[in-house]
């Protein structure tokens, strides 16, 4: 079933019952220069569970509240983690699920998303003429929480961080047969933006471990 308009309030009952499912999209991740490179490889340590994890559920809105959407929350951060970092160090990133004495490494990063949720905020546009249809603007809407750990070579907790989203609006619409895209795009956009926060906070920890070349803001 495809969904037309979601912006039509007599279309409320067309979206019940639908459930979709979205995934990783490379063209959602922008291409940003780094504030650093670093001579270093990043170990990021994600358990399966972290790795397979899956939201399922309805929006936080009225709006589309009776459609259901499937997010890997997961394999997107796992994506996500690599498009980042792999810009930040220059030997890469390398990921595991168990941090072992044999591997050498300078920093390794544990990430964890939770309390994912998602939403559209639809707004009303006044009637330009007495025989308009009614229309409305609807805005793509995601908030969650990135839990970040990193460990030194000795497995030592060195950063335990939560970052937390706040609610990340995305770019408004009027019209899409993809409604559930526009939060998956908003969602990959809001991640990225955080991931290189995370990138940022862990540089201190790499003085005087690796060479580090610094960009200019």
């Amino acid at each position: 079933m495809k969904l037309v308009r979601l912006l039509i309030p007599s279309l409320a009952a067309a979206l019940s019952a639908c459930a979709y499912e979205v995934g990783f999209d490379p063209e959602y991740v922008t291409e940003d220069t780094p504030s650093y490179v670093a001579e270093a490889e990043i170990v990021v340590l994600m358990h399966p569970h972290d790795t397979e994890r899956v939201f399922q559920g309805n929006p936080s809105t009225e709006v589309g509240s009776f459609t259901t959407l499937t997010v890997p929350i997961g394999n997107i951060m796992q994506e996500i983690t690599a498009e980042v970092f792999q810009t930040c160090f220059a030997y890469g990133v390398v990921f595991t699920q168990e941090l072992t004495s044999d591997m050498a490494y300078i920093v390794a990063i544990e990430p964890e998303i939770m309390n994912f949720s998602y939403g559209y905020d639809r707004v009303p546009l006044d009637p330009t003429g007495p025989d308009e249809m009614p229309r409305s603007l609807t805005t793509p809407q995601v908030e969650f929480d990135l839990s970040v750990r990193a460990y030194n070579s000795a497995g030592e907790t060195m950063l335990e961080r939560t970052y937390s989203s706040g609610l990340v609006s995305g770019e408004r619409y009027e019209v899409t047969n993809r409604p559930y895209e526009r939060i998956n795009e908003t969602f990959h956009g809001a991640l990225q933006e955080i991931m290189l926060r995370v990138a940022d906070d862990i540089r201190p920890l790499l003085v005087g471990q690796c060479e580090i070349t610094d960009f200019a803001s």
